[in-house]
C-alpha cells in the first residue's frame, strides 16, 4: 500500500514536473515571439545610416553610368559588409573594426572562389571559418562581426567559378568598397551627442527603469546588456582628453550605482516581506525619486539638469530614510538599508559632480576629419592584462568552455548547411548557410527571436519586391531608387528591429542581384526558400543541443573566486618571499582566471534569455560578477606593480593578510556550491591595522618597503570591500530564501 502511495506521488511529481517546464517554453516562446516585434525608437540611427548608404549606392550608380556594372555590384557589395558595421561603437574602435573586416571579407572571398571546384574543401573551410566565428565571441561583439562578416563573404562566392585571377580580382573589388564605407565613415558631423555620450544616456535610464523595479527581468537584461556593451567601448581604448576620461569615469560610476542598487532594493523589499508591509509605500517612494534622478543624470550628461531639483529629491529620500529608522531605532536591518543608502548616494553625488563638470570642457567634436593616430604607444605590462584577445581565446581552447562549445555547435550547423547548399539541386541555395549563421546564437531568445524574425522578414520582402516589379519597369534608375530607400530602412532599422531589417535587407539583396539577373520572382522564392532551411536547421539543431545555463550559474561563479583566489595567492606570495616568485605559475593562474570569467559573464548572459525552468536570483548573480571584475583589476594591479618593481625587499608581513583573504574567498566559492566551510576567517580589519602601524615604522626604516606595503593595502583594502559587497548579497539572497520555504511551510 505504502508503495503504490509512493508511486502515485512520484507520477504526480513528474505530472507537475513536465507541466511546469511546458509552461516555461511556452512562457520563453511567447517572450521570444514578443522581441520579434519590439521596436525600439531609441536605437534608430539616421546620420550614419544616410553615410552607408551613400556608400551602397554610389558605386551602383558610377557603374551604371559607366556600363561597368558587375563591378560596381562587386563593389557595392564590399560596400555592404562594411555599412552596418559602422552604425555603432565609438569613431576609434569602429573605424578599427572596419578595417579588419574590410581585410576579412577581401581574404575570405578570394580563399571562397579559390575552393569553389573543390566541394568538399569550401565545406571544411567553411566549417572552420565559423568555429573562429562562435570563439571570437569570447572577445567581445566587434570580434564576432569579423568573423560573422568574413564567413558570410567566402560562402558568397564559393557560389561563382572564377580562375585565380578574376578570385583576386573580386576580391579586390570588394574590398575597394569596404575602403569607400571607411573613408566615408572618418566624415564628420556635428551632433549633440557623440557615441559615448549617448551610450552614458541610455545606461543612466536603464538604471532609473532599474531603480524603480530592479526584479522586472526587462528592467534586468536591459541594463545588464548596456553595460556589457559599455564596457566593450570605453576599456577598449584608453580614454583621451578631458571629458573623455569624465565619460570613462561616469561609466565607472554607472556599475558602482547599479551595485548599490540591487544591495539596497533587495534589503528593503526583505524587510518589507518580514513584517515591514506598513513601509511599502515609503518604499515605493524612494524608489521613485531615485529613478528621478537617474533620469535627470541621463538628461544632464548633454544639457545642464537644475541642481536645485537633485538636491531636493537627496533631501526628501534623506528624510524617508530617517523616518524609517525612526520608526524603529532598534531594527538592525532599518539600519543596515540606511548605510546602504549612504553609500548609494556617496555613488550618485559622485556621478553628478561629474556630470556637471563636462559642461565645462570643451566639445569633444569639430569641424576637422577624425583621422585614426597612428603613433606608437607602449602599453605597460600588456601580457598582465585580463582582457587580452589572443590570451582570452587561447583559455577558451577548452571543452570545459561556454563559448568553445558555442564555436563547435556553430561549425557542426555551418557544414551540414554547406553541403546542402553545395550538394542539393536547390538554385542559389547559398543562402542556406549564411542564414544558419546569422540565426544560430549561443542563448535561447536571442536565436529564436532572430529565427522568427529572419524568417517573417524574408518571406515579406521577398512577397513585396517581386509585386513591386510586377508594377513598375524594372529599369536601372527604379532598381536605384528602390535601393536607396530599402538599403537606408535597413541600416536605420538594424538595432530597432530584426524582423523590418531582414524585410529591407532582402529587398536590397533581391534589387542587387537584378542587375545581374533579371529572374524577380524566382530569386525570391529562392531565397525565401533557402531561408526557412536555413533558420529552421539553426533552430532544430540548437533543441537538439541546448546550453541551458540555470544550473551551472553559481557553480560558474564559485569557479571564478576561486580562479581569482589562486591567481591572488601566487601573486601575494611573491610579495612575501621574492624568492617564490613563479611567472609561469602566475600566467597559468591568469589564464584560468579568463577561462573562470568568459564561462561565468556566458553563463549568466545565457541564463537571462532561456526559458526559467528553475529560478535565479539575477540581480545577484549579475553583481558579484561586477564585484569579481573588480578584484580581478586589483590583482592585476598588483602583479603589474611586482613587474615594474622585480627587485624589492620581502613583506612576510602579508602572511596574515592573505591567508584571511584567501579564507574570504574560499568561503565565498564554497557558499555558492551549497557547501558548509569549518575554516574560521581571521578578523581582516584587525590585521590591517597591524599592518598600518607596520608601514609607519617602515617608513623611516625602509622607504621601498614601506611604498611597496602602501600599494598592497591599498589595492587590498579594495578586494575586501568587494569581497564584502559579495557577503552582504549572498546574506540578503539567503535570508530571502529561508523566508521564502518558512512562508510556503
Amino acid at each position: 500500500m505504502a508503495s503504490t502511495t509512493r508511486s502515485t506521488r512520484q507520477q504526480q511529481a513528474s505530472k507537475a514536473n513536465l507541466r511546469a517546464q511546458s509552461q516555461s517554453w511556452l512562457k520563453a516562446l511567447k517572450h521570444a515571439w514578443k522581441m520579434v516585434f519590439r521596436f525600439d525608437r531609441s536605437q534608430l540611427v539616421i546620420i550614419r545610416s544616410i553615410v552607408s548608404t551613400i556608400g551602397f549606392v554610389l558605386p551602383l550608380v558610377l557603374g551604371v553610368i559607366t556600363g561597368h556594372i558587375i563591378e560596381g555590384v562587386s563593389i557595392a557589395g564590399g560596400a555592404s559588409s562594411l555599412g552596418s558595421v559602422s552604425l555603432t561603437s565609438t569613431h576609434r574602435i569602429r573605424l578599427r573594426t572596419m578595417i579588419l573586416v574590410g581585410l576579412g571579407v577581401a581574404i575570405s572571398a578570394c580563399i571562397g572562389a579559390l575552393t569553389e571546384p573543390y566541394p568538399w574543401l569550401s565545406i571544411l573551410t567553411i566549417g572552420i571559418w565559423s568555429f573562429a566565428t562562435g570563439l571570437l565571441l569570447a572577445i567581445n561583439q566587434n570580434a564576432m562581426i569579423i568573423g560573422l562578416q568574413s564567413t558570410i563573404a567566402m560562402i558568397i562566392l564559393t557560389h561563382f567559378t572564377l580562375s585565380p585571377v578574376q578570385a583576386l580580382l573580386q576580391a579586390l573589388l570588394m574590398f575597394i568598397g569596404a575602403l569607400l564605407q571607411i573613408m566615408l565613415s572618418v566624415i564628420p558631423f556635428r551632433q549633440k551627442v557623440g557615441s559615448e555620450s549617448q551610450l552614458l544616456i541610455t545606461i543612466y535610464q536603464s538604471l532609473a527603469d532599474y531603480a524603480e523595479d530592479p526584479n522586472d527581468i526587462d528592467n534586468i537584461r536591459q541594463i545588464s546588456s548596456d553595460l556589457r556593451r559599455a564596457e566593450d567601448i570605453f576599456t577598449t581604448n584608453k580614454p583621451v582628453g578631458k571629458k573623455a576620461k569624465i565619460f570613462y569615469r561616469l561609466f565607472e560610476q554607472a556599475g558602482s550605482i547599479r551595485l548599490r542598487l540591487t544591495i539596497m532594493s533587495d534589503t528593503l523589499q526583505l524587510f518589507i516581506e518580514q513584517g515591514g508591509e506598513q513601509y511599502e509605500q515609503t518604499a515605493a517612494e524612494i524608489r521613485k525619486e531615485l529613478k528621478n534622478i537617474l533620469n535627470a543624470m541621463a538628461e544632464d550628461i548633454t544639457q545642464t539638469a537644475l541642481a536645485d531639483k537633485q538636491t531636493q529629491r537627496y533631501e526628501y529620500i534623506d528624510r524617508l530614510i530617517k523616518e524609517l529608522v525612526q520608526h524603529e531605532p532598534d531594527n538592525y536591518k532599518l539600519q543596515q538599508i540606511q548605510i546602504h543608502y549612504k553609500s548609494l548616494r556617496a555613488h550618485l553625488r559622485n556621478a553628478d559632480k561629474l556630470n556637471r563638470s563636462t559642461h565645462k570642457s570643451r566639445p569633444v567634436l569639430a569641424w576637422r576629419p577624425q583621422l585614426p593616430q597612428w603613433r606608437v604607444q607602449l602599453k605597460a605590462h600588456t601580457r598582465v592584462q585580463l582582457k587580452n584577445p589572443l590570451s582570452t581565446i587561447q583559455a577558451n581552447l577548452t571543452l570545459q568552455s561556454t563559448v568553445f562549445r558555442h564555436a563547435i555547435r556553430l561549425a557542426i550547423v555551418m557544414v551540414i548547411a554547406s553541403m546542402i547548399y553545395r550538394f542539393s539541386p536547390l538554385e542559389r541555395s547559398y543562402w542556406i548557410p549564411i542564414s544558419a549563421i546569422l540565426v544560430l546564437r549561443p542563448d535561447f531568445t536571442t536565436t529564436f527571436t532572430r529565427g522568427i524574425a529572419r524568417l517573417l522578414g524574408t518571406m515579406l520582402g521577398a512577397l513585396s519586391i517581386s509585386l513591386l516589379l510586377d508594377i513598375l519597369p524594372p529599369t536601372y534608375t527604379t532598381l536605384l531608387i528602390i535601393e536607396v530607400i530599402v538599403t537606408f530602412g535597413a541600416y536605420a532599422l538594424l538595432i530597432a528591429n530584426y524582423g523590418m531589417f531582414s524585410y529591407f535587407m532582402t529587398i536590397e539583396i533581391i534589387v542587387l542581384l537584378n542587375f545581374v539577373d533579371k529572374h524577380t520572382i524566382e530569386l525570391g522564392i529562392y531565397r525565401t526558400v533557402d531561408t526557412i532551411i536555413g533558420g529552421m536547421l539553426a533552430l532544430i539543431v540548437y533543441l537538439l543541443w541546448p546550453t541551458w545555463e540555470h544550473l551551472r550559474i553559481s557553480t560558474r561563479i564559485a569557479d571564478r573566486l576561486e580562479a581569482l583566489n589562486y591567481y591572488y595567492i601566487e601573486v601575494i606570495n611573491a610579495y612575501i618571499d621574492p624568492d617564490n616568485y613563479d611567472p609561469a605559475s602566475i600566467l597559468e593562474c591568469r589564464k584560468q582566471a579568463r577561462l573562470a570569467r568568459t564561462n561565468a559573464e556566458a553563463s549568466v548572459n545565457q541564463a537571462l534569455k532561456e526559458p526559467e525552468k528553475y529560478p535565479f536570483d539575477k540581480n545577484t548573480t549579475q553583481c558579484m560578477l561586477t564585484n569579481a571584475e573588480q578584484i580581478a583589476e586589483n590583482i592585476i594591479s598588483l602583479e603589474a606593480y611586482l613587474l615594474n618593481m622585480p627587485s624589492h625587499p620581502p613583506l612576510p608581513m602579508l602572511a596574515p593578510l592573505e591567508a584571511a583573504i584567501a579564507g574570504m574567498l574560499e568561503s565565498l566559492s564554497a557558499t555558492l556550491r551549497g557547501e558548509q566551510t569549518n575554516t574560521s576567517v581571521p578578523d581582516v580589519d584587525s590585521i590591517l591595522r597591524q599592518l598600518e602601524a607596520k608601514r609607519s615604522k617602515l617608513r623611516t626604516q625602509d622607504k621601498i618597503a614601506s611604498a611597496r606595503l602602501s600599494f598592497v593595502l591599498f589595492e587590498s583594502r579594495l578586494i575586501i570591500s568587494n569581497i564584502h559587497a559579495m557577503q552582504q548579497l549572498l546574506y540578503t539572497q539567503i535570508e530571502a530564501k529561508q523566508t521564502g520555504d518558512l512562508a510556503s511551510a
